[in-house]
Parts: structure tokens; C-alpha cells; sequence
């Protein structure tokens, strides 16, 4: 399933993107009855909430179903995608884990080590934004780079988790863009305050779930700017897979319905190339990983 959250004439819900349209999920419950309401309450309206219900991605496919078998005459309206804004899929996620260096290439390219664990930051959770939104280049800062991301989204609460069963607590992916201030990361000496600006986390177009996608491996990404390609790879270059990073990270800190890992960047970056390269006002990017979607944002000052 393609997981949304859109708002329409300013009102924010949630959906599954369909053939014909968004199908709106707590308009959908509503219509088939209070089976699917939780505790006697109101389906819910954010996919933070979805995902803190157990059972709620499961509940939403019976929707679905139930949905497909309805005879066209008696079914709910789907809202076209030319209708709605997508939003990005978690507004604020509990936790946004990011790696660094999990590509070869990129680690090549940096002229790093090769590492022997997952290189582990934190982006905060107030520099989401939406897959068409407007990136601002910050006034501290005018070494703007792109990095083009897996996200994995956690579904269900997980601590010392084994490789083996750890795709059991992933609801699904998204694409990230780890924006980078390339002067702050390297005058902090850590990364946190450079990947953390506001508006340096787009993130969509959807969620796809995980029993569609497996561990994500061989996907198709890269990343354009100004139609321009500068990073092509596929996720089975990561370095640290899905398993091993939700395992790894699970052994350190409990990971919550919500939280949303960043896997790292292949090569491509700009501020390797020569002569370096980074964002200005009106460059137009374009981030993509196979079978989830685009990120289509225009910087602006």
C-alpha cells in the first residue's frame, strides 16, 4: 500500500493512494461502520497516530479490500492527486536516526574510512518537510548540498531486535533528502546543527509498506538538479542494510511507532565535485527511489 498524508482545502487527513485517486481512510472506516474505529473513538487522522495502533496498517488493508470488492456504484469517492497537497508522510516523527557513510562509493569519493559500524547522527524532527515544498537556503549558511536517502519508517515499538526478525517492526519507506550545510558541518565538527536547519528533511511522497517492498533492496535512486543527473545508485550499495540497521540501532535506544531512519547517501554530493557544487535560489531537485516516488523541491533564498 501507498500510505499519505495530504491535506485538502487546508484539512489535513490521511489515505491510500490508489489507481483512481486518494482513497481518504477515516472516510472510508466511517462509510463500513465503527468495526474499524479503535476503543469506540474516530479512526485516525495522522499517520503518527496510525502507527502508534497496532494494528492499524492491518486495519487499513481490510479497508482497502473491503473498499476494491464494493461495487463501483456504491463505492466512496477517491480525491485525484491534482486535488490534494501531499504533505509529508509523519509530520513530526518521535526520532529522525540517520547514517553517514553506509554507501562505498560515497565513502570513496569523501576519501573516508570504510566503516565498521553504522555511522550514526540525529536530524531534528522540526526540519520535515513535504515532497513539493520549498527548500530556504539559511542565512548561516551558503554551502547548501543534496543527499539522496532511503527512509525506513518504524511500525511497532522494537528494543535488541535480531537481524532476523527486524523487518517485523518496519511499516515501511519513503525517500528522504538529508540536506546538508557542507560550512557547518565541517566548522561544528559534528553533523547535528547542519542536517537540522528547518526545511533540511523533505520527506515522501508516501510510505509504502513494507510487506511491498521486502527489505528494500536493489531500488533505483538518484538524484537530479535543474534536470541535471548527479547521484545514481540502487539501495543494495548500502554498506549496512535494513536488517542490520534496525538490529544495530535497536541494540542502542528503543526505537517508537513513527521514528523514521535515514540510510545514507550514495555518491554524487556535491561538495566533492570539482569545482564543488551547492544549491542556489531556483535550482529545482528532483529525488527519486524506484517504486516509492519523487521529491520534487525548488530552493528558494
Amino acid at each position: 500500500m501507498r500510505l499519505v498524508t495530504y491535506a485538502r482545502m487546508g484539512v489535513p487527513s490521511i489515505g491510500v493512494e490508489l489507481e483512481s485517486g486518494v482513497l481518504d481512510i477515516p472516510d472510508a472506516a466511517s462509510h463500513f461502520g465503527r468495526k474499524y474505529h479503535v476503543r469506540g473513538h474516530s479512526f485516525p487522522t495522522t499517520m503518527m497516530d496510525l502507527l502508534q495502533w497496532e494494528s492499524g496498517i492491518d486495519v487499513v488493508r481490510q479497508i482497502v479490500q473491503r473498499y476494491m470488492k464494493t461495487p463501483k456504484s456504491g463505492r466512496i469517492m477517491t480525491r485525484p492527486l491534482s486535488s490534494i497537497t501531499l504533505e509529508p508522510p509523519i509530520s513530526r516523527p518521535g526520532k529522525i536516526v540517520a547514517l553517514g557513510k553506509n554507501y562505498l562509493n560515497h565513502v570513496e569519493e569523501t576519501g573516508s574510512d570504510v566503516p565498521k559500524f553504522p555511522v550514526v547522527f540525529a536530524k531534528f524532527p522540526s526540519s520535515v518537510i513535504g515532497p513539493d515544498d520549498h527548500i530556504r537556503i539559511p542565512e548561516v549558511s551558503s554551502m547548501i548540498d543534496w543527499e539522496v536517502e532511503l527512509g525506513i519508517v518504524i511500525g511497532k515499538s522494537c528494543r535488541d531486535v535480531s537481524e532476523k526478525k527486524s523487518l517485523e517492526y518496519v511499516a515501511g519507506y519513503t525517500v528522504i533528502n538529508d540536506v546538508s550545510a557542507r560550512d557547518l558541518q565541517k566548522n561544528d565538527g559534528q553533523w547535528v546543527r547542519a542536517k537540522s536547519l528547518d526545511g533540511f528533511c523533505p520527506m515522501g511522497p508516501c510510505i509504502v509498506t513494507q510487506d511491498e517492498l521486502g527489505d528494500a533492496s536493489k531500488l533505483k535512486m538518484h538524484t537530479k538538479v535543474n534536470g541535471v543527473l548527479k547521484q545514481e545508485s540502487t539501495t543494495s550499495e548500502m554498506i549496512f542494510n535494513v536488517r542490520k540497521i534496525v538490529s544495530f540501532l535497536s541494540k542502542s535506544f528503543t526505537l517508537e511507532p513513527g521514528d523514521v531512519i535515514a540510510t545514507g547517501t550514495p555518491s554524487g554530493v556535491g561538495f566533492v565535485r570539482e569545482p564543488p557544487e551547492f544549491l542556489k535560489a531556483g535550482d529545482r531537485l528532483e529525488l527519486y527511489i524506484e517504486k516509492i516516488g519523487y521529491l520534487r523541491n525548488k530552493v528558494t533564498q
